[in-house]
């Protein structure tokens, strides 16, 4: 019934579409193959695993698939588990439809989205080394400060009067240097080795 819900809400956004539903971890790699949507909106909590699990295949099958995870959990493990498996971004429950759909058109374009609290309590976890980062250069630095921020490809095009290209360049050579999968583990890794900071602004 959420399922069915989330569809119906979304589906009033004049933006989106709901090309797909699926119910199971099974059902979402397989849907995932069949359909393959702008970003995947994946629950946590699957009556078959967890979405993380789902994600991971679905990564697998596409390296640049973008998982926006929706959890009712409020737990820095969760967070953990959605960055190993190389999710784009997440979003708790409680949370209203609007910020869910605002994290939707974000991560389609190419923003890491995420509640600075929840994954600044998850940072704790594993500290990083002291030399990651050393080799960014400065514009390098300045591109990862704008991800840590929401900032899209797009709006970093325009904030850094640069090109998209430009702009995708340099984030591959971030996920490159820090050995990110996904610009969200890029940031979370900046974070840990005080690159950046993630903590919610007053």
């Amino acid at each position: 019934m959420v399922a069915r819900g989330l569809q119906a809400a979304l589906q009033d956004e004049p933006d989106l579409e709901v090309v797909g539903l699926a119910a199971s971890v099974e059902d979402g790699v397989l849907s995932y193959k069949a359909l393959h949507p702008d970003v995947v909106v994946m629950d946590y909590r699957l009556p078959d695993g967890a979405g993380t699990d789902a994600t991971r295949q679905i990564r697998d099958l596409d390296d640049d698939a973008p998982v926006l995870l929706l959890t009712g959990a409020d737990d820095p493990g969760v967070v953990t588990a959605a960055l190993d498996a190389g999710c784009s971004g997440f979003v708790t429950k409680d949370r209203g439809v609007d910020d869910l759909a605002r994290a939707i058109r974000s991560v389609a374009h190419g923003a890491a989205v995420f509640p600075a609290g929840l994954l600044a309590r998850a940072l704790h976890s594993t500290p990083t080394g002291y030399e990651v980062g050393d080799d960014l250069t400065a514009r390098e630095r300045e591109v990862l400060e704008a991800l840590a921020n929401g900032r899209s490809t797009e709006e970093l095009a325009s904030d850094l009067f640069l090109s998209l290209h430009t702009v995708r360049n340099h984030v591959r050579n971030i996920l490159t240097k820090l050995h990110a999968r996904t610009k969200l583990e890029a940031v979370v890794i900046a974070a840990r080795a005080g690159i950046v900071d993630l903590r919610p602004r007053p």
